[in-house]
């Protein structure tokens, strides 16, 4: 294991200082504020004024999503309490993972925190480079007020091979946002199924208009694979066969075929220029009046309601993601950012200061609901509060996933080590598949052998 860590933090390391001139936008994993919105500050922007003198400064390297304009309203108030002052360094998604491992591996402590999407947890975990929170939890359990913590935030972001490494920050949960005004337009029904959800898709297909049914993110690399694995999640699908005896992925079985044919039979009804669409397009697309549906994370629901130029504000409706049949249980692909303490920090006391205070109950209901960059829910305290429930209805979907098991981080994408390598490798191949560049058979037989042998040579059990 520690031979395949070195390997993999040399492979992290030589993407950052080789792969960093290949722009800066952001994409797969970045829900960053549309244009309109308070943009997420730079570096040095979050905190308040000069430190008081002989007071503490923490610095805090995220990714530039919505929450960041959230922390930067709340966090005079953590600095005039404290004295800490709390400097956020916010970069795009895909600069984020590079830069983090180049800051860890640096052994210089130069951040003191750090933002890990739920997918980087086993790498960043079993790098060696994370503060071990377990003792800190343990000593503060009746402030931190652990079970209030959505319980799937806890486990997917939190957790690590029975050690606490980190707290969740951002708990993500992915789900269908659908024009309400003109699904009843249309007299269409809330999709509930594939057929239906296809069926509706082609129904409010009108090029003449510039409007489509679906906008989603089919770029080649991590774009196509977070949007793909949703919708695999959602009808059931799983990326290993039977963790941890079988480490085989399933994507090449009968519902990783019919995800992907879906899709690739979807285009000619998507909009132009789909196949390179990321994140941020698919969402725009919505927002600006241009799709009927789109599935994203909760982090954008309130951007479609306060926006400057959101032509969609109080026309948007919520629901899961379609499943095979009416039979079939309905999935919210679960993701999200935790926040974690470089082991090489020198303001551990300070940073944990911080940690507990920006996550706890009382800061939680104040983040959600700042305007234009909110922030999203850690807490069952926040997602049942009936006055920010009424303002928020998305947050009983939220709710309902954690209590009816229905948040899946495990089978929607993969906390491993190898994750990064697995999402290149099917990156290419997904979008050579909806394409038409290949038959989508053989491009995920292939995507399929590429990771099995992955997985073999990293000594997981794989049957074949």
């Amino acid at each position: 294991m520690k031979k395949l860590i070195c390997t993999l933090l040399a492979v992290s390391l030589a993407t950052a200082l080789f792969g960093g001139c290949a722009g800066t936008s952001q994409s797969a994993g970045s829900e960053a504020p549309p244009s309109g919105s308070a943009p997420a500050p730079d570096a040095g922007e979050a905190g308040s004024g000069a430190s008081a003198p002989g007071s503490k400064t923490i610095k805090f390297l995220t990714v530039g999503d919505p929450y960041v304009g959230a922390m930067k309203a709340v966090l005079p108030e953590f600095e005039e309490q404290t004295g800490i002052k709390v400097v956020v360094d916010s970069v795009p998604y895909l600069d984020l993972h590079g830069k983090a491992i180049l800051e860890l591996a640096g052994d210089t402590g130069s951040y003191d925190m750090v933002s890990i999407d739920i997918p980087w947890t086993g790498e960043f975990a079993e790098g060696g480079h994370l503060y071990d929170l377990t003792n800190l939890v343990e000593r503060d359990k009746e402030e931190l007020q652990v079970d209030d913590f959505l319980p799937g935030a806890w486990e997917g972001l939190a957790t690590w091979d029975g050690r606490v490494i980190a707290l969740p920050l951002a708990p993500y949960y992915m789900y269908i946002h659908y024009r309400t005004d003109v699904f009843a337009q249309k007299g269409l029904a809330v999709p509930e199924t594939k057929d239906e959800f296809v069926n509706a898709i082609q129904s409010l297909y009108d090029p003449q208009n510039n409007f489509y049914g679906l906008a989603i993110a089919l770029k080649r690399g991590a774009s196509v694979v977070h949007d793909w694995c949703a919708y695999y999640n959602g009808f059931g699908g799983k990326m290993f066969r039977d963790m941890p005896n079988d480490y085989t992925t399933d994507i090449d079985g009968e519902i990783g075929v019919l995800t992907t044919q879906m899709l690739k039979d979807l285009v000619p009804y998507l909009p132009d220029g789909v196949l390179q669409y990321e994140n941020a397009d698919r969402w725009n697309a919505f927002m600006h009046g241009n799709a009927g549906m789109t599935a994203v994370f909760n982090a954008n629901s309130p951007q479609f309601e306060t926006a400057e130029d959101t032509t969609v504000a109080g026309k948007v409706g919520y629901t899961t993601l379609p499943r095979l049949n009416a039979n079939s249980q309905p999935s919210l692909p679960f993701a999200g950012f935790s926040i974690a303490i470089n082991k090489d920090s020198r303001n551990v006391e300070e940073s944990w200061t911080f940690m507990k205070w920006m996550t706890s109950p009382e800061t939680d209901k104040k983040w959600v609901d700042v305007p234009g960059t909110p922030g999203v829910p850690m807490r069952i305290s926040t997602v049942t509060d009936p006055e920010l429930v009424e303002k928020y209805p998305y947050f009983k979907i939220i709710y309902d996933a954690e209590t009816q098991g229905l948040a899946d981080g495990v089978d929607y994408r993969s906390r491993l080590p190898e994750w990064t390598q697995i999402e290149e490798i099917l990156g290419l191949e997904l979008n050579l598949a909806v394409s038409g560049e290949k038959e989508v058979e053989a491009a995920l037989g292939d995507a399929a052998s590429k990771i099995n042998e992955l997985m073999k040579q990293n000594g997981y059990p794989v049957a074949g």
